[in-house]
């Protein structure tokens, strides 16, 4: 019986508590971001950030590997 409640308790304080909905915020209107400058680093394309005077590249790869086959049972080399 005092489970029930606690649970009670809880669930009404937490209805209280309950945060306002995206309907109820304020709403901002994103500035537009600043163009960055083009630069080249050993011949390669970088760009200057706005606010810096450092040219700057960033770069990486991607590597995938896929293996195909059966998880049965391999044949058995020289049995009949």
């Amino acid at each position: 019986m005092k489970l029930t409640i606690v649970q009670t308790i809880v669930v009404a304080a937490l209805l209280a508590l309950q945060t306002a909905t995206a309907a109820e915020l304020p709403s901002r209107q994103a500035q537009p971001a600043p163009a960055a400058k083009k630069c080249r680093i050993d011949g390669q394309a970088g760009v200057v950030l706005p606010g810096a005077e450092t040219c700057m590249r960033i770069s990486g790869s991607v590597s995938a590997e896929a293996a195909f086959g059966t998880l049965g049972r391999s044949p058995k080399v020289g049995a009949p």
